[in-house]
C-alpha cells in the first residue's frame, strides 16, 4: 500500500475529480489483485509436513493404529475444516482440509488419523493428503494438494488372548478429573515407560513407570487424551483411552 500511495498521488495531481474517481476505482482494483496473489502464493507453498509417527510401531491385528502428523503453516491461524480415511484393500488414504488465517506467522498443530484394527499382512500403504482454503470455516481448497506423503508398514497377527493379557494394564478412575492410577500386574518386570498424548496427537507428558500402581496426578484441560505403555523387553506397546472432565 505504500509503495502505491505516492505514485498515486503523484498520477492524479491534474486531474479532474470526475478522473480522479475512475482513477481511484483502478487503484483499488490494483491492490486487491495483488493482495489475492500474495494469498494465493501463501497458500500454495510445499512441505507442510514437518514429522510423522505411528503407534504402535509394529500393530498387529488387535491394534487400533494412530497416526500423528506434524504440521506447520506460516499463517497466525490453522483450522482444521474437515478429514477421512478410507480403506480400500491395502490402501489407506486419509485427507485433512485446513483453513488457514491472512496474517503471516507460524502456526504448528498435529493431525491426529485414526485406523481400526487391521487384518494382518505383510503390506499396507498409507497415503496423505493435505488441502488449504482460507477462513472463514468451511474454506474451499486449491486444485492440488498442498502437501502429501506415503509410506507403508505391515501387521502381524495377534498373539492370542492368553499370552497377550500378559500386557495388559488397568487405569482407573476413567472418566478422571486428570488424576488416575495405573496398573499392572505384579507378576511383570518392571520395563515400561509411558507417554501421555491427547486428543490432537500432542504430546503431554512421558517417563517411565517405576511401580506396579503408578499415580499421576495431571493439570489437563477436559477432553479424551491416550495412555500408551511401552516394554523395552517385549517391544510391546499397548494404548488406552481416559476421558478427562
Amino acid at each position: 500500500m505504500s509503495l502505491f500511495l505516492p505514485l498515486f498521488i503523484q498520477a492524479t495531481k491534474e486531474m479532474s475529480p470526475r478522473q480522479i474517481r475512475k482513477q481511484s476505482m483502478k487503484f483499488l482494483s490494483v491492490i486487491l489483485v495483488t493482495f489475492c496473489l500474495c494469498c494465493t502464493s501463501l497458500f500454495s507453498q510445499q512441505n507442510n509436513i514437518t514429522n510423522i509417527t505411528m503407534e504402535p510401531i509394529y500393530p498387529d491385528s488387535d491394534d487400533t493404529i494412530y497416526v500423528y502428523i506434524d504440521l506447520a503453516f506460516p499463517t497466525t491461524s490453522c483450522v482444521l475444516d474437515n478429514s477421512s480415511v478410507q480403506l480400500t484393500g491395502n490402501d489407506i488414504t486419509a485427507s485433512s482440509q485446513y483453513c488457514l488465517g491472512i496474517l503471516t506467522s507460524i502456526c504448528n498443530t498435529t493431525d491426529t488419523i485414526v485406523i481400526m484394527p487391521l487384518p494382518a499382512a505383510v503390506n499396507y500403504y498409507f497415503n496423505y493428503f493435505l488441502s488449504v482454503g482460507s477462513l472463514p470455516l468451511p474454506c474451499t481448497p486449491g486444485v492440488v494438494p498442498n502437501d502429501s506423503l506415503s509410506f507403508d508398514f505391515g501387521v502381524e497377527t495377534s498373539v492370542g488372548i492368553d499370552e497377550k493379557s500378559i500386557f495388559s494394564y488397568g487405569l482407573s478412575p476413567n472418566p478422571s478429573r486428570g488424576t488416575f492410577e495405573v496398573y499392572l500386574p505384579s507378576f511383570i518386570e518392571n520395563d515400561f515407560s509411558y507417554l501421555i498424548r491427547n486428543n490432537q496427537g500432542e504430546h503431554v507428558q512421558s517417563g517411565i513407570i517405576e511401580s506396579n500402581v503408578q499415580k499421576f496426578d495431571l493439570n489437563l484441560k477436559s477432553g479424551m487424551y491416550y495412555v500408551i505403555l511401552s516394554s523395552k523387553l517385549s517391544g510391546y506397546h499397548v494404548t488406552k483411552k481416559i476421558a478427562v472432565y
